[in-house]
């Protein structure tokens, strides 16, 4: 199904070919672009909201698991997330000690339910709280890609509870 709007631009398109390892479909859509004036507008409300956040990207075209399964061209929905990590072989990793830059973030809601992803963008050893400072690389929605710590996200993006690798 492809939905258009007043000037012809879809608003919901046909999806890319995208598949897992596996060769499983992983479901997606084509969204539209949003006008830049709605994009700078909301990279103010998340740099004056999220001391950590920097701007990387101002793109509303995909959301975070189509940045990160999707090389940032699609809307993919996080119910696929369960099935790309199984058929693309990824691990999860135990302890932040072994995170690695690559590697990814799963974000839960209060029910449980997965709400966000993003990429492991550096990881630090804070002396000083005797734990790891992890700055993370994602999509906020249509809101545009920036990096942050683990823990600075909008709350509707939920809470880091788990980081998965697949490498070796």
């Amino acid at each position: 199904m492809v939905l258009y709007n007043a000037q012809g631009s879809f608003l919901v398109g046909p999806q890319l070919p995208l598949a897992t390892k596996k060769g499983r479909q992983i479901p997606n859509e084509q969204r539209s672009a949003l006008a830049p004036q709605r994009m700078e507008a909301a990279r103010n409300i998340v740099l004056s909201g999220h001391s950590s956040a920097t701007a990387r990207s101002l793109s509303s075209a995909y959301n975070c698991m189509g940045m990160v399964f999707a090389a940032r061209r699609t809307w993919v929905e996080p119910q696929s997330l369960r099935m790309i990590l199984d058929d693309d072989g990824y691990r999860r990793v135990g302890d932040k000690s072994e995170l690695q830059q690559g590697d990814i973030v799963v974000y839960q809601d209060g029910n449980g339910e997965v709400s966000h992803v993003g990429i492991v963008a550096s990881i630090n050893r804070n002396v000083t709280a005797g734990d790891w400072d992890v700055t993370i690389l994602s999509q906020w929605g249509r809101d545009g890609e920036y990096f942050h710590r683990a823990d600075d996200v909008n709350p509707l993006l939920g809470s880091p509870t788990e980081y998965w690798t697949d490498r070796i």
